[in-house]
């Protein structure tokens, strides 16, 4: 057992103290918002933040929904096993589902700018029974996430502090409950970026601190003697051992497993499907591409700078692990990238890698109860029991639902903790099961000629078969079936792979078996989603679609996303990596120095961008603040007075002209 490098105190004070902190921060800055500016929380704007969210916030929440603790902790545990090329893997994998996903979010305010949540769509198109398919697929993806979210947080702070993770578990989803259900879902935009901006800077310090000032390294030149020796005396599964090298046919099935298998924890994901909802039309594919290409940064520089270290300084006396190398279940648990901002920066930097890791899991999980209580809200509540319900009763609902689902998330990942499930093996796992969900949302918004029985039976039967093929190749390849055989690549590969391309094959096939004897209108979908009757005429405005000029700009921001989609995946999935993997080539110093340099400048970018331009995007309400707080201006109680009360005529005329829609709605 390896002694914690932190006490226990730091766990309980970033959990407990600093989690109540940020949490009546959040809740102030709602508060103000409200009092001042007119943000009511009423049911449209705690779902979908009045589908007013500009360019900026959608970056950074992109950035901080994304940097899960599996962000910061997994890519450099891969680092760790498979040298320079496993955060490289981890990153390039997971910006391409990012970038495909900003096709599909132009495509939700093309068609259905009106729904409330991804599953609403599902339903005014193919009905109930497809509706409680999907519904599995998107419920059991953040029932997942938000255990793993939990989990990678847990597993590290137990393991550098001592405190007890059931304790983690428990607590740590009491802050980020109080001001998400206060503030919904746009207390988790402003949320998102104060991490966001915490997390650059902390990386930023990182990097720059290990390869020009730390006594240990101190030079890009250092590094690379280090790492290069220690490929001889610690050999990796590499080509001739080194870290420096991205032939290593482990690393490429696990980050296959990741391109597949990943697709699933975004399309299928509501809390992402409520973003691109939330986002203004025109910042939903700019918003989503510009944060996907700011996150792929944060664990690629990372892991440059925490799992080298780690590496290169394992046969230093202060190493943690000293003399072994860190245990496989810590390397599974991303335990190497605290291990190595402790040996750069010491037990303040051990402190500011939990902050991280703190904040990562509190940002997403964030994301996650928004989710999962507009599922529950919409597709559930008002769908099923209560088609009339009010704005009010949506927004108790949504309490009830964020209350619920924080004390079930600690529950969760306290089971998974006890049956030995780490956050690399979730990652691994969740395709399989869930990954057939993700074309049948896909097509469900592209696909004209898909059919309500394709989408009814084909992702069922593409999990069923993707999990006899995963059960069959444990079983084949590695002799028996476990927790460690399901966990191995070459059996999620198969997994992975079927559950993904099998429902597109599935629900293919059974769209021209027994097609439909009209394609569909999906100018006809818009009609069926309701406002609420607390909701404000801006908006009920928000959810048409009535300017020309708007959706013709719509149409060309999709072409354009679906061009940069696919040369990204071209270029970080094939063109980088497989030209080194079959050349078999190690980085010379010079190549490495490159390397490094080019990323401590993309992460300079990123930082400034994500910092400071949301700040400039709401300039005019920060400096109209700012003259309230100095007495130079009174709030504009007209301004205020029209948004809360002057709606009763536009929610009227919006549920009349739904009301017919209604009916036939189920």
């Amino acid at each position: 057992m390896v002694k914690p490098i932190l006490d226990q105190a730091y766990g309980y004070c970033y959990i407990m103290v600093l989690g109540a902190a940020f949490a009546g921060l959040m809740i102030l800055i709602t508060r103000m918002l409200s009092k001042f500016v007119g943000e009511r929380q009423n049911s449209e704007h705690f779902s979908t933040a009045s589908r007013s969210i500009k360019t900026g916030l959608i970056a950074s929440a992109v950035v901080s929904s994304w940097t899960w603790p599996g962000t910061l902790l997994t890519s450099s545990g891969m680092t760790y096993n498979y040298g320079i090329c496993g955060g490289a893997w981890y990153a390039f994998a997971f910006t391409i589902q990012i970038t495909f996903f900003a096709v599909l979010a132009l495509e939700i305010k093309k068609k259905a700018p009106g729904a409330h949540t991804i599953l609403e769509i599902v339903k005014a198109r193919f009905g109930t029974s497809a509706h409680c398919v999907m519904m599995f697929y998107a419920l059991g993806t953040s029932v997942i996430i938000a255990a793993m979210l939990l989990l990678g947080g847990c597993q590290a702070i137990a393991a550098v502090t001592g405190m007890h993770i059931v304790a983690a578990a428990m607590l740590l989803p009491v802050g980020v409950w109080a001001y998400t259900v206060t503030g919904g879902l746009k207390s988790t935009f402003l949320s998102d970026w104060i991490h966001s901006v915490i997390i650059y800077l902390i990386v930023l310090i990182t990097i720059f601190t290990t390869y020009t000032s730390s006594e240990k390294i101190g030079s890009i030149d250092k590094m690379y003697e280090l790492i290069t020796k220690v490929g001889e005396t610690h050999p990796s599964a590499g080509y001739k051992g080194s870290y420096l090298t991205w032939t290593n046919k482990s690393a490429v099935f696990n980050g296959w497993n990741i391109v597949v298998g990943g697709f699933s924890t975004v399309f299928c994901d509501p809390a992402y499907s409520q973003k691109a909802i939330a986002a203004r039309p025109k910042s939903s594919m700019v918003g989503y591409f510009i944060g996907g290409l700011c996150w792929l940064v944060i664990p690629l520089a990372l892991s440059c700078c925490t799992a080298l270290s780690n590496l290169a300084l394992i046969d230093d006396p202060d190493s943690p692990t000293y003399p072994n190398a860190v245990p496989t279940e810590y390397v599974n648990e991303g335990i190497p990238m605290l291990y190595g901002i402790y040996m750069i920066l010491g037990k303040s930097g051990a402190a500011a890698g939990l902050l991280m890791v703190w904040l990562a899991g509190t940002s997403a999980s964030s994301s996650e109860m928004i989710g999962v209580s507009s599922v529950f809200t919409y597709d559930i509540y008002r769908s099923y029991f209560r088609p009339n319900a009010s704005g009010k009763e949506l927004v108790n609902v949504s309490h009830i639902t964020v209350t619920v689902f924080a004390v079930a998330m600690g529950g969760l990942t306290v089971l998974f903790n006890y049956i030995g499930i780490t956050i690399s093996w979730i990652i691994s796992f969740i395709g399989i099961i869930l990954g057939p969900g993700v074309f049948a949302f896909i097509l469900t918004l592209f696909w004209k000629k898909m059919t309500k029985f394709s989408i009814v039976i084909g992702p069922p039967m593409a999990t069923i078969i993707a999990l006899i093929g995963w059960c069959t190749s444990a079983k084949s390849l590695y002799g028996a079936v476990n927790k460690d055989t399901l966990g191995e690549q070459y059996s999620c590969a198969v997994g992975n792979f079927i559950a993904l391309f099998g429902s597109l094959i599935f629900i293919i096939l059974i769209s021209y078996v027994k097609p439909d004897p009209q394609p569909y209108d999906f100018s006809e979908l818009d009609s069926h989603f309701i406002v609420g009757d607390d909701a404000t005429a801006e908006e009920a405005k928000a959810m048409k679609n009535e300017d020309e000029k708007v959706n013709k700009e719509l149409e060309t921001y999709s072409k354009l996303a679906q061009y940069l989609s696919w040369g990204l995946f071209f270029i970080l999935i094939f063109i980088i990596p497989m030209p080194m993997y079959a050349q078999n080539y190690i980085y010379s110093k010079e190549f490495f120095r490159g390397w490094i340099i080019i990323i401590m400048i993309w992460l300079i970018i990123a930082a400034t961008f994500i910092i400071f331009y949301p700040i400039y995007e709401s300039r005019e309400v920060i400096f109209e603040l700012f003259q309230i707080f100095a007495g130079k201006k009174k709030p504009d109680a007209e301004r205020i007075s029209t948004k809360q009360l002057d709606v009763s005529e536009a929610v009227s005329v919006e549920r009349v002209l739904v009301s017919n829609e209604k009916k036939n709605y189920s």
